[in-house]
C-alpha cells in the first residue's frame, strides 16, 4: 500500500504523521524532534525553518511567528498586531500583507503565502526522505472549523507549491476524532474535542452518528494559548534571577527573549517529566543563569490561570443539550498534566482519549484520512458539497421468532449491522423479511440456503440508496 501523509500546521508548531500497513505513525525532523516550530527566519543571506530559526541569537535575525494567524483571509488588524509583536520583522499592511526581513546584510520581502510554503517545504524534505519509491506525496490537511474555502484553498496552494499531492482539507475536530477512530463507534456519541495550542484554543461538542459527524456547538478564543503559561514560568525564572543579581531581564528585549525559549523547552519537559533543568548562557550582562524547576512548582506558578483555560469548554457544556461521553484532547498545551486533568473534571463520567500526545493527535488524524482515501480510488473529493439523503423510518428485521431493528431512522447510506444469527443445525433454508414497523405487513424478503454454512452464522446487512442488501457468511 502507497504511504499516505497528513499534516498539521498550527501557530507555534507544524507535525507530520505518515499511514502505511494500516498504522499512522509521526515523523521527526533532522534535530529527531517530532513537531517543527512553525518559526521561519532569515539570517544574515540565509532563510531557517524550524528549530533553527527559533533558536541561536535572535538579534542577528528576522524572525516571523504565528504565521498562520494571517493564512486566514478573514484576519483583522489584532491579528496583525499579535504577528508582528511576537516577531522581529515589520509587516505592512496596505494594499497587500506583506513582511519586510531585514538583517544587517539584505532586506527582503515576503508574504504569509510564501512563509507557509517554506514550511511545508521543509515538512516535504522529511516526508520524502522517509519513503523509497519516487512519486507524487499524497497529503490531506487539517484547518481551523472556522475558516474559509478561500482560506483553505490558499493552505492548499502553499503546500501543493512545497511539492505535495494534496487530497482533502479536514477540520481539525475531525481529523482528532479519526486519530482515535471514534467515527467508527458502534452507538451515537456526543464527543468534546478540546484543542489548546500556542496562541488559540477551541473547544467543540461533535456528534457521531453511523461514520457520520456533524458540529453541534462550537467555542474558539484567540486570547488563549500556551504562551500565557509560557510567559508565567518566563517571569518566575526573571523573578528568582533578579532577587539574586539585581539585575531584571524584563527591561530587556534580548534577555527576555532567551528567557521565553527556554521557558517553552521547560514546560514541554514538564509535560513528561516531574523536574526540568534551565541553563541560560549570558542571559543579562554576561550572568549565567542555572535553575531547577520541578512540575510542582510549574502547577503553582499557572494554578491562577486554570479555571480561565477550562472556561472554553465549560462553556460549551453548559450550552449543549445532551450527554457528552468522550473527551479528546489535542494540541501542544495540553499536554500538561494539571490542565488534562482539568478539563476531564468537567466531565467526571466520560472517557478521555490522551493516548497520542496532544501536539500529534491532529495530524495522526489527517494521515489516517490520507489512508482511507487512498484505498477508495473511485472516490471524487472535487465536490465538497453534497446532498445526502438519510433514512426516513426505523427498518427492522424478521426471521424464525426474532425481530430486530436494523437500522434506525436517519442512518446514512452504505451504513453495516452485522447480525449473528442462532438456528438449529438441521434447518437447511431461512427467510428474512424487512418491515418498517414490526406490526406491518414486509415490504422485502429474501430467503438463503444455509445448510453449508457453519452454526451460528452472520447476516451483514448494507443500507444501499434504493434497497437493503443482505449477505450470509
Amino acid at each position: 500500500m502507497a504511504t499516505a501523509y497528513g499534516i498539521h500546521l498550527g501557530n507555534s508548531s507544524g507535525c507530520l504523521a505518515a499511514f502505511t500497513n494500516g498504522t499512522a505513525a509521526v515523523l521527526a525532523n533532522d534535530a529527531g524532534d517530532r513537531v517543527t516550530p512553525a518559526v521561519v527566519a532569515l539570517n544574515g543571506l540565509e532563510w531557517e525553518i524550524g528549530l533553527p530559526a527559533k533558536s541561536g541569537q535572535a538579534s542577528s535575525k528576522a524572525i516571523i511567528k504565528n504565521n498562520k494567524r494571517l493564512m486566514n483571509c478573514d484576519f483583522n488588524e489584532d491579528d496583525v498586531a499579535f504577528v508582528e509583536n511576537a516577531s522581529s520583522c515589520r509587516i505592512q499592511n496596505d494594499d497587500k500583507l506583506v513582511y519586510e526581513f531585514e538583517t544587517s546584510e539584505t532586506k527582503q520581502y515576503s508574504n504569509p503565502d510564501h512563509i507557509a510554503t517554506k514550511i511545508y517545504s521543509k515538512l516535504y524534505t522529511i516526508a520524502s526522505h522517509s519513503v523509497q519509491n519516487e512519486g507524487d506525496l499524497k497529503l490531506v490537511l487539517a484547518a481551523p472549523l472556522h475558516w474559509s474555502n478561500a482560506s483553505r484553498e490558499r493552505l492548499v496552494k502553499c503546500a501543493e507549491l512545497a511539492g505535495f499531492d494534496v487530497l482533502q482539507v479536514i477540520s481539525e475536530p475531525a481529523a482528532a476524532l479519526l486519530a482515535y477512530n471514534i467515527e467508527d463507534s458502534a452507538e451515537d456519541v456526543n464527543v468534546l474535542v478540546y484543542r489548546l495550542g500556542g496562541s488559540t484554543c477551541d473547544a467543540s461538542v461533535i456528534k457521531v452518528s453511523s461514520g457520520f459527524m456533524s458540529v453541534e456547538k462550537n467555542i474558539f478564543r484567540t486570547d488563549l494559548g500556551g504562551q500565557c503559561l509560557t510567559k508565567d514560568l518566563a517571569d518566575y525564572v526573571a523573578q528568582e534571577f533578579r532577587q539574586k543579581w539585581k539585575l531584571d531581564p524584563l527591561e530587556s528585549r534580548r534577555a527576555m527573549s532567551k528567557l521565553l525559549n527556554h521557558a517553552d523547552n521547560c514546560k514541554h519537559i514538564l509535560s513528561t517529566l516531574s523536574s526540568a533543568h534551565v541553563f541560560i548562557e549570558s542571559l543579562l550582562d554576561g550572568v549565567d543563569w542555572s535553575q531547577n524547576v520541578t512540575r510542582a512548582r510549574f502547577e503553582n506558578i499557572i494554578s491562577s490561570k486554570i479555571s480561565s483555560y477550562i472556561e472554553p469548554a465549560k462553556k460549551v457544556i453548559d450550552s449543549f443539550d445532551g450527554k457528552i461521553s468522550k473527551i479528546v484532547l489535542c494540541g501542544g498545551s495540553m499536554k500538561i498534566p494539571k490542565l488534562q486533568s482539568a478539563v476531564a473534571s468537567l466531565l467526571p463520567e466520560a472517557e478521555v482519549y490522551s493516548g497520542i500526545n496532544p501536539d500529534e493527535v491532529i495530524a495522526v488524524g489527517c494521515a489516517k484520512q490520507a489512508g482511507m482515501i487512498l484505498d477508495l480510488p473511485e472516490l471524487s473529493l472535487s465536490n465538497t458539497s453534497t446532498e445526502i439523503e438519510f433514512l426516513g423510518k426505523d427498518i427492522y428485521l424478521k426471521y424464525l421468532d426474532q425481530t430486530v431493528k436494523l437500522f434506525k431512522e436517519g442512518t446514512p447510506p452504505f451504513a453495516q449491522n452485522v447480525c449473528k444469527i442462532e438456528t438449529d443445525k438441521e434447518v437447511k433454508d431461512i427467510s428474512f423479511t424487512l418491515h418498517d414497523n414490526p406490526e406491518n405487513e414486509q415490504f422485502a424478503k429474501e430467503t438463503f440456503n444455509v445448510e453449508s454454512l457453519n452454526k451460528p452464522f452472520k447476516l451483514k446487512a448494507t443500507l444501499q440508496p434504493s434497497n437493503v442488501l443482505l449477505q450470509v457468511e
